[in-house]
């Protein structure tokens, strides 16, 4: 589904990126764990052609997307929800949510697609004429994943999900993504959070100064030393 080849980003003279391959299929969850400054989000912004890509390819459905425009891959069906979600604070929970469906035009679909979202996020539905910025820190979470959902992707990539919120609505949020691949999605999960990202995800990388250092199944790298003493906690 989504493929990248010996991708090489800098900015200026930092080098971001260099030499990172990995892909992602269709109803899996694929984790990219790493420290800060690793070049996790770096990485999901080159899929979104944010990123300055010095070489390397990045292609999505066995098509080359690396020279395409922004607005140009999320037509594609990516969405690329980055860390804190960066909502429209001053608009309500239902504008912010329509916001994610700026790029379709079958309105009646597009209603639908509201309600159903108001399902499985029940209080979105209570809050849905409430400011943005007056939300919890879950809340909002919540809300940029539903906001995701209205440009009904094919590939999700999260940035940091989890990040700041209190374990019972990390556990939510989990089985939120859990959802979106049963549904048939595909997602990019980066996380600092490896525990949670080894847990939920079936393949992961290991992302270090900006080289991918280990990668294979989730479960056999959650029992690899080296990943258990460098982001598991383990004495």
């Amino acid at each position: 589904m989504l493929e990248i080849h010996d991708l090489h980003v800098s900015y200026g003279e930092v080098r971001a990126l260099a030499g990172v391959s990995l892909t992602a299929e269709r109803g899996s969850i694929t984790s990219l764990i790493g420290a800060n400054g690793a070049g996790k989000t770096t990485c999901l912004k080159a899929v979104s052609c944010l990123a300055p890509i010095q070489s390397g390819t990045v292609s999505f459905e066995g098509v080359r997307i690396d020279k395409m425009r922004p607005h140009q891959v999320a037509g594609l069906g990516i969405a690329h929800v980055p860390e804190r979600g960066r909502l429209f604070p001053r608009m309500t929970v239902l504008q912010n949510i329509l916001t994610g469906a700026y790029l379709r035009r079958d309105r009646s679909e597009i209603k639908r697609d509201v309600e159903a979202v108001f399902e499985q996020f029940p209080v979105l539905g209570e809050r849905r004429s409430q400011i943005a910025k007056t939300l919890s820190g879950g809340e909002q979470q919540m809300l940029t994943l539903a906001r995701a959902t209205m440009s009904r992707p094919k590939l999700y990539m999260l940035d940091e999900p989890s990040l700041g919120l209190a374990p019972i609505i990390v556990a939510q949020v989990a089985r939120q993504i859990e959802r979106l691949a049963d549904e048939g999605s595909g997602v990019v999960l980066v996380e600092q959070n490896a525990r949670l990202a080894l847990g939920l995800s079936e393949t992961a990388y290991v992302l270090e100064n900006g080289r991918i250092s280990i990668e294979g199944e989730s479960e056999r790298l959650a029992n690899d030393p080296h990943i258990q003493n460098a982001y598991l906690g383990a004495a």
